[in-house]
């Protein structure tokens, strides 16, 4: 496919996804992994997930083609695989840093040892301070004393851990005595996301999405708690700064969609498909057959993900839109089958008394 003037001097992105397995322990609520909804038309569990010999071979093939520095190992929960430990060494020596993406639930003392032994960074779930609102929305019983238990065997090995939180309906009020636990556990840095739809999680949406109301009060806890304990912060998934103005924080560090360049996270997932980022689900290639180079550079969908604007941003102001590239395309699309329709988070509080449960997952996945 030939090349646009000036298209292949775009940066290679240098952080990638590697989505492990789908297999999981806990069964969340809010769940968006793109294997969970059948009416996407996503098949990863029709083929077996990758061995051990073939994930050492994507790894060493993006450091050919791309030369990543970060690979966040996600699933599913990584943990599940026996093999993790070995793979974070093979990390080590080609010096690529990982992240593991966990519920936390699994890391035992010896676990925690590998983890810290190899520098790896543990982004650990932690939904709430009471034991019975985590387990609900982590999906069983058991729940946060074991992911508690995970982030004390991490804070012992000496390892360093951050801790996740979704703020949903349910667990937004939560927050700030949360985040004060998860110091107590050896947290360093907090990774601040609110309910993203997508996949199986649109049944619970009525119930889980937070209105921009909740997301305030959230965002001015986490500008007391930097002012309190200094701690790092990032809000990751996009908040449209349509719907919440962001720029009354300025201690939070805010996530913005990429836009599939050189700042994005491609996602791949337990059999070799190629994503745009672990949200979306639709595919773009399998890594054992194609170069990431030519995805990146070529593919027509990746270049339309890049040059497509949601209806709804056509009058919104230059430096809102400069700002937040189009919100979570990912989530537009998933609801409404197009890239050409916004964030539902941003539709459903524009319309007075829109219900979450309108979203309609699109069909196929591979483009």
């Amino acid at each position: 496919m030939a090349s646009q003037p000036g298209l292949d001097a775009r940066p290679l992105p240098t952080t990638f996804v590697l989505e492990l397995t789908r297999q999981c322990n806990n069964h969340c609520l809010y769940c968006y992994t793109p294997w969970g909804a059948e009416s996407l038309g996503y098949q990863p569990q029709t083929s077996p997930e990758m061995q051990t010999a073939e994930i050492k071979n994507v790894i060493a093939q993006l450091q050919d083609e791309v030369a990543p520095k970060t690979i966040g190992l996600s699933g599913g929960e990584p943990f599940m695989r026996e093999d993790l430990p070995e793979i974070l060494s093979f990390m080590l020596k080609r010096g690529v840093d990982p992240t593991i993406i966990t519920n936390g639930t699994l890391i035992t003392k010896e676990l925690a040892a590998a983890a810290a032994g190899v520098g790896s960074l543990c982004e650990v779930s932690l939904l709430s301070y009471r034991r019975e609102v985590h387990d609900h929305l982590a999906g069983r019983g058991g729940a946060w004393d074991a992911a508690v238990d995970g982030l004390i065997h991490l804070n012992q090995a000496g390892g360093n851990s951050i801790v996740g939180f979704v703020a949903t309906q349910l667990n937004y009020m939560d927050l700030y005595k949360t985040v004060e636990l998860a110091i107590g556990l050896g947290a360093t840095g907090l990774m601040y996301n609110r309910m993203n739809l997508g996949a199986h999680n649109l049944r619970h949406a009525d119930r889980l999405l937070p209105t921009p109301a909740m997301i305030r009060e959230n965002l001015e806890m986490l500008e007391a708690l930097d002012d309190k304990y200094k701690l790092p912060i990032v809000v990751s998934v996009v908040v449209e700064p349509c719907v919440v103005d962001v720029r009354n924080y300025p201690s939070l560090h805010f996530g913005w969609c990429p836009l599939a360049g050189e700042r994005s996270y491609f996602t791949i997932d337990p059999v070799g498909n190629v994503r745009i980022c672990n949200h979306s689900p639709t595919i773009v290639g399998n890594i054992h057959r194609d170069h990431f180079p030519d995805i990146y550079y070529h593919h027509p969908y990746v270049r339309r993900f890049r040059e497509t604007w949601p209806v709804e941003c056509a009058e919104c102001a230059p430096e809102l839109k400069e700002m937040c590239g189009g919100g979570c395309k990912a989530a537009g699309e998933q609801c409404f089958g197009t890239l050409e329709r916004v964030d539902p988070f941003v539709t459903l509080h524009r319309r007075q008394g829109a219900s979450p449960s309108s979203c309609k997952p699109a069909g196929s996945s591979q483009v």
